[in-house]
C-alpha cells in the first residue's frame, strides 16, 4: 500500500493520470501498464483546469481495477458544497480507496469562467472533516454526527515551493492532518531547498514526506505552455541549454534528474523526499523519467 511504501526507506514515486473528457477509459491506462511496477501510486486530478472529465473517484477505482496498484483521487473544493463532497468522499471508502488528495481548485478559466465555484470549505478544513470520518464523525449543519463505521484514508496535499508565505500555510497544514504533499512542478532544484530553509529558520519541522513535482516536456512550445499556466520560470541558463540541444525531450528529461538528484543529496535523510510525476500526456517521456529515477 503507498501509506506503507511512504514509512519504508525508499523513494516514493507517483505518477499523474487524467482521466478522460469521455466515457471511454483513455489510452494512457495502457502506457502505464508498461511501467506500472515502478511507480507507488497513480495520481488522478478532480476536473483539472475547471475543464469537465470524469469523476476522479471513479476513475481511481478504474485504475486500481487494471494497474493494481493504489490510486489517489484529488477532491478539489471548487466543485462541491460540503455535503456532496463528504458523500464523494465516503464512496470512495466504499470502493476501496484508501489515498486522497485534497486541494482547493483551479479557478474557472476562458469558456469556464461563467462557472461558479463553491469554496465552502478550505483544504485545510475539508482535512481535518477526513480525519473526522476516520474516526467516524461527519459534519452537518455545523456540528458533527455520527455515521456508520469509519473510513480510512491517508490525505495529500499541495504545496507550492516559491508561494508567498507557503511556511505558514504548510504548517497549518500539517495542523490539520495532512499525512504527505506533493508539489507543483518545479524546474529549479533551488526553489525547492530555498522552501525547506526558509522552514527550518522559522522553526518548522517538515516531519511528512514531500513528493516533488517533476514535468518531461517534448517541446519548447508545450514547456512554455507549463510555465504560463503556472506562473512560474526556469533558470536561464537551463533555458538556454534547452534550447541549444538537439534533442530538447531528452535534455529536459535529464535536466529533472538533475534536479531530482539535487534535491535529494541536500535533503536526504533528514527529510522524506520523493517525486511526483506530471507527464500532462506525454507518457513515452513519463516513462523515461521514472525508469532513470528507479535506476
Amino acid at each position: 500500500m503507498f501509506r506503507e511504501r511512504l514509512k519504508e526507506n525508499v523513494t516514493p514515486i507517483t505518477y499523474e493520470v487524467w482521466s478522460p473528457k469521455g466515457c471511454e477509459v483513455n489510452r494512457h491506462l495502457e502506457a502505464v501498464s508498461k511501467f506500472k511496477d515502478k511507480l507507488d501510486a497513480v495520481n488522478v486530478p478532480d476536473n483539472p483546469l475547471s475543464t469537465l472529465r470524469v469523476s476522479s473517484v471513479a476513475y481511481a477505482k478504474i485504475v486500481m481495477d487494471h494497474l493494481k496498484i493504489d490510486a489517489i483521487p484529488h477532491i478539489n473544493c471548487r466543485d462541491r458544497n460540503l455535503l456532496a463532497l463528504q458523500s464523494d468522499i465516503l464512496g470512495a471508502h466504499l470502493l476501496g480507496i484508501r489515498n486522497l488528495f485534497i486541494i482547493r481548485g483551479d479557478k474557472p478559466l476562458g469558456r469556464q469562467e461563467k462557472a461558479k465555484g463553491v469554496w465552502e470549505v478550505t483544504s485545510a478544513e475539508l482535512c481535518k472533516i477526513v480525519k473526522s470520518l476516520n474516526e467516524g464523525f461527519a459534519y452537518y449543519n455545523e456540528r458533527l454526527i455520527k455515521i456508520n463505521g469509519k473510513t480510512d484514508f491517508s490525505v495529500g496535499g499541495a504545496i507550492v515551493f516559491d508561494r508567498k508565505n507557503e511556511v505558514k500555510i504548510i504548517s497549518k497544514k500539517i495542523e490539520a492532518g495532512f499525512d504527505f504533499f506533493q508539489s507543483q512542478i518545479t524546474f529549479n532544484h533551488e526553489t525547492v531547498l530555498n522552501f525547506f530553509q526558509e522552514a527550518e529558520k522559522e522553526g518548522l519541522i517538515i516531519n511528512k514526506p514531500v513528493l516533488v513535482g517533476l514535468s518531461p516536456q517534448p517541446s519548447e512550445k508545450a514547456l512554455n505552455n507549463v510555465l504560463k499556466f503556472l506562473h512560474t520560470k526556469i533558470p536561464e541558463q537551463s533555458l538556454n541549454k534547452l534550447k541549444r540541444s538537439d534533442d530538447f525531450a531528452n535534455e529536459l528529461i535529464m535536466m529533472c534528474l538533475e534536479i531530482a538528484d539535487e534535491v535529494k543529496s541536500a535533503l536526504s535523510p533528514r527529510y522524506k523526499i520523493g517525486f511526483h510525476i506530471m507527464p500532462l500526456g506525454c507518457d513515452d517521456l513519463g516513462r523515461k523519467l521514472v525508469e532513470e529515477l528507479r535506476r
